[in-house]
């Protein structure tokens, strides 16, 4: 006999102190199971309450023949996504701007719209609508498609329909890149621990986060080279995310004199934001931490440098984000870029 789609019973419970919450029961196994939803201050009509169930509807029946009779929602896919994918295989600093991205922008548009009734060209149009950058309509467009994936895996249905949606991710802006001698004027207005911080982003283009995960014994003098093994976002200190950043990187001797340098004098200090005022000092702009690495890809590209080359020193996982090619590039000629860069930023030679 046919197994019946399990709805489920959804109650307001009474309690003595607090707002009533709403409670969900079922039969699992023959067995009554029962489980709180949420407050009716937080769920205050039964629509919330029951968008608030519909993930767990959908779950309980995932291995009834019957499933597929019964239409799920976008918002039953993303309190899925975000209960059962995110925690454990994403970083929370990521969690946290994919939860932004679900919320504001997914969630209101397409929340109580059925997955059948997504269609490519209405998710495109939607898309051109949003008043932001390309790169943020681009990052909406993918966690969309990363969510339909899921819907796939999960077998709540069998296409995605953002896998034809057009969406350019390139720049509007051109990002600022420091010349040599703006880049000498900015660090003669760095004190310690910043300037260093500087010359370690400029001449091996370093992230941010990956230079305050840095510690002493990541870096092997004996050979000159670097192990960029974690980085720290918001206090919380993580790994790195690919493959590609877990090469060493070769150290030009003149930058490894530098931080040798610091390490006799170092002293802890909190990273405060103390590179815009030096900035403004040097008369070289608007600058952010992020510059430095444009203008290292920058010297990397005017050195004509080889493209796979720049891809490792960059650590980008894949080719196509530095240009749409890739042979494996050989150590000596990583350590003659990184030493093309260095002598352009350290000894004010031409690239």
């Amino acid at each position: 006999m046919q197994a019946r789609y399990q709805y489920g019973n959804l109650t307001v419970r009474k309690r003595k102190k607090g707002p009533d919450i709403w409670q969900f029961r079922w039969m699992g196994n023959g067995k009554p199971k029962s489980v709180l939803i949420g407050t009716i201050e937080k769920l205050p009509t039964r629509a919330d309450a029951e968008r608030a169930v519909e993930h767990r509807r959908i779950k309980i029946n995932a291995q009834n023949p019957q499933q597929q009779f019964h239409a799920v929602t976008v918002g039953a896919l993303i309190d899925r996504y975000t209960t059962e994918e995110m925690p454990g295989s994403v970083r929370e600093d990521t969690a946290d701007s994919y939860r932004g991205i679900l919320n504001n922008w997914i969630r209101p548009i397409w929340g109580t719209r059925t997955l059948e009734s997504v269609k490519t060209m209405a998710v495109e149009s939607w898309l051109k609508s949003i008043p932001r950058s390309r790169s943020t309509r681009a990052h909406i467009r993918n966690m969309m498609h990363r969510l339909f994936n899921c819907a796939i895996r999960w077998e709540m249905t069998d296409r995605n329909p953002v896998d034809l949606v057009r969406q350019s991710s390139k720049r509007t802006k051109i990002p600022r890149v420091l010349t040599a001698e703006e880049f000498k004027k900015l660090v003669n207005e760095l004190a310690e621990p910043y300037r260093t911080m500087v010359l370690v982003a400029g001449c091996l283009g370093l992230r941010i986060s990956e230079i305050l995960g840095l510690r002493w014994g990541d870096i092997d003098w004996g050979n000159l080279a670097v192990l960029v093994q974690r980085s720290v976002v918001g206090g919380n200190v993580y790994e790195t995310k690919t493959e590609a950043s877990l090469k060493p990187l070769p150290i030009d001797p003149d930058l490894a004199e530098a931080l040798l340098l610091f390490r006799r004098q170092a002293v802890y200090v909190a990273t405060t934001d103390h590179i815009k005022p030096a900035a403004v000092r040097a008369g070289v702009g608007k600058v952010g931490w992020h510059t430095f690495r444009h203008t290292f890809s920058s010297i990397l590209h005017n050195a004509g440098t080889n493209m796979a080359v720049q891809k490792e020193l960059l650590r980008h996982a894949d080719i196509s984000t530095t240009m749409n090619m890739y042979t494996q590039a050989a150590s000596p000629a990583k350590r003659e870029a990184v030493h093309q860069v260095a002598r352009v930023l350290l000894n004010g030679e031409r690239s």
